[in-house]
């Protein structure tokens, strides 16, 4: 059987540690210690992964609290995330939500080995889009990602300090009320958890607030140090063009002021709307049928 995780090293201090269909996740080394942006979705444990790549002391930075990237906090003793997130990281994803996501999974591994089986070379480049089948071990009933509460809290201009390189804290909401990004002003690197990223970019939650998802992008497009890598939380690209930010200025702005929409599914199998624009597949709601809780 296939490895859950997909380790790509990007730079030397730069890792990304990807569950194929699901997550991305990202491990940050500086000379004294280690950030892991966000821990997975806990179907396997992310700790003995990154224990095989760096003997540094790990944090663990959450970009915000949804269960597929807090899966694996509790193997970690220092665990970050922003001042928003701190009561929401204590919630429990709602068991029904839970049993929707797992049992939309068997057809989406169908349709890529279709894929693959009519282009045997479409993967050969980007294995961390090539989606798994769940572990033989993998209990879904005994699957309960999240309720592990922050050790410390984050808020806007924090630095996280990791030796010879620091972190930034930018407060971006939108996706969910309590998203944060990371920035290395040094050396370029954004880490944008779920506020950026190509392909479908989630703002249809009864949580989420494509005004301020708008003025999150905007934020950062105006920073003042140069970005020269997007590192995302999910694929199509987990490493994406620092265009991508004004892309998504330009998709949000067009649904804020009425741009027409297909209907779509999400991955729970909710009917959606989606505006696409260029790279940008901007889910969102018409605040009835659509929209649903992701927390207890």
């Amino acid at each position: 059987m296939r490895d859950w995780f997909v380790v790509r090293r990007v730079t030397r201090d730069l890792w990304m540690i990807a569950e194929p269909g699901h997550v991305v996740n990202w491990l940050y080394a500086g000379s004294d210690r280690a950030i892991l942006v966000d821990s997975g979705t806990g179907i396997v444990p992310i700790a003995p992964v990154v224990a095989r790549l760096t003997d540094r002391p790990i944090t663990v930075v959450n970009t915000h609290y949804h269960f597929d990237h807090v899966g694996g906090n509790a193997d970690f003793a220092e665990r970050l995330a922003g001042v928003r997130g701190g009561p929401l990281l204590e919630r429990a994803a709602p068991r029904d939500l839970l049993r929707r996501y797992l049992k939309a999974f068997p057809a989406i591994v169908a349709g890529a080995r279709a894929r693959v089986a009519a282009d045997p070379d479409a993967f050969a480049l980007s294995p961390e889009t090539e989606v798994r089948d769940f572990p033989p071990d993998f209990d879904p009933e005994a699957w309960l990602p999240g309720r592990v509460p922050a050790t410390a809290l984050l808020r806007e201009g924090d630095e996280i300090g990791l030796g010879d390189r620091a972190l930034r804290v930018i407060d971006t909401p939108g996706h969910s009320p309590d998203g944060i990004c990371l920035f290395d002003e040094r050396y370029g690197v954004l880490f944008t958890g779920d506020t950026i990223m190509e392909g479908a970019l989630y703002a249809h939650y009864d949580e989420s607030s494509l005004p301020d998802l708008r003025a999150s992008a905007a934020k950062l497009a105006a920073l003042d140090a140069p970005v020269h890598a997007i590192c995302a939380g999910h694929i199509p690209r987990a490493v994406a063009e620092t265009s991508l930010i004004g892309e998504t200025v330009e998709a949000v702005d067009r649904v804020l002021n009425g741009a027409p929409h297909t209907l779509a599914h999400d991955v729970f199998g909710y009917t959606v709307r989606q505006t696409r624009v260029g790279r940008v597949w901007v889910y969102h709601s018409d605040g009835a049928g659509s929209s649903f809780a992701l927390h207890d």
